[in-house]
């Protein structure tokens, strides 16, 4: 993975091209031969992308990006399969003097601070008009680029607006440039832990659905199997078990504050037999759905 760094000037913002995503077909794809004409971000989200840029090859593995500028050929140097996001934009490279001035200026600052807590610091930051980015990385908070590339495409499709797309791109260069500027094993830690809450809230609101592992994965563009490695090593309990508890708690507040029926409250919580709701319930609490309800009405009475 290249050490190598990119540094934007922001004064002319970011210009959006066009996005998408791309699967491969099979295990014998290799990346066209072209011209690149702007800049390409690409996020690997399966497989990995064996790709040469006026002679500087790179490859992406799952869960890394690159950016790659401008040049004359631009092509594949390796057959496979592999998937991921892609952006096109155009945007302003800062010259060595700038980025020069852009690092010292931090430095210069604190020596600053250190000679007299006096000193006056003007509070004029040459650093904000730029971006730096290291032109591969890992992305630490792969899901939080993912949802930024899923905006910025159905921004694209639904308005159409070159300024909104403008600054969704801006947005999306900022975030991975900010999660390159943390310490990796904080980024590592705080990825897993953003992950495991993002699964909980994605299961609490499609609680009413008939949601499925396969399903789940997909969405959050993981391997199931690792997925549900994952979810039991950061819970202590099996994925499918968790769905199926908040299921029933879901199912729970139905049956003790509504006369829904308990065909009803089944389909209400995505299962298309009332039988195997019954049996999963049961599993669960111990009673079945409609035994717990009349146990509740009575607790009920005694608490009046």
């Amino acid at each position: 993975m290249t050490e190598d760094k990119i540094t934007f000037s922001t004064s002319k913002g970011f210009n959006y091209h066009w996005s998408g995503r791309f699967i491969a077909p099979n295990e014998n794809w290799i990346h066209m031969t072209r011209e690149l004409t702007d800049y390409e971000l690409v996020l690997v989200t399966e497989g990995s992308l064996a790709i040469e840029c006026d002679g500087a090859e790179y490859v992406v593995n799952e869960g890394e990006y690159l950016i790659m500028s401008p040049c004359r050929q631009q092509k594949g140097t390796k057959n496979g399969y592999c998937s991921f996001y892609w952006v096109h934009f155009e945007a302003e490279e800062a010259g060595d003097e700038a980025r020069a001035g852009s690092a010292d200026m931090g430095k210069a600052g604190v020596e600053a601070g250190a000679e007299s807590a006096d000193t006056e610091i003007n509070d004029t930051d040459n650093t904000e008009n730029f971006i730096s980015i290291r032109r591969q990385d890992i992305c630490a908070y792969k899901e939080r680029i993912i949802i930024l590339l899923k905006e910025l495409q159905d921004a694209d499709k639904r308005y159409r607006d070159r300024t909104l797309n403008n600054y969704l791109t801006g947005a999306l260069i900022t975030e991975l440039s900010l999660q390159g500027s943390v310490d990796m094993s904080f980024k590592t830690s705080r990825s897993q832990e953003q992950l495991n809450s993002d699964i909980k809230t994605y299961i609490s609101w499609h609680i009413s659905e008939s949601l499925k592992i396969e399903d789940i994965a997909s969405y959050f563009e993981y391997n199931e199997k690792y997925l549900t490695t994952f979810f039991k090593k950061m819970n202590g309990v099996p994925l499918k078990q968790y769905i199926l508890k908040e299921k029933t708690e879901y199912a729970k507040s139905i049956l003790t504050e509504s006369n829904t029926t308990v065909s009803e409250v089944a389909y209400s919580i995505g299962f298309s037999d009332v039988h195997n709701f019954s049996n999963a319930f049961k599993k669960i609490t111990g009673m079945a759905p409609g035994v717990y309800r009349k146990q509740f009405d009575k607790h009920s009475i005694f608490d009046k």
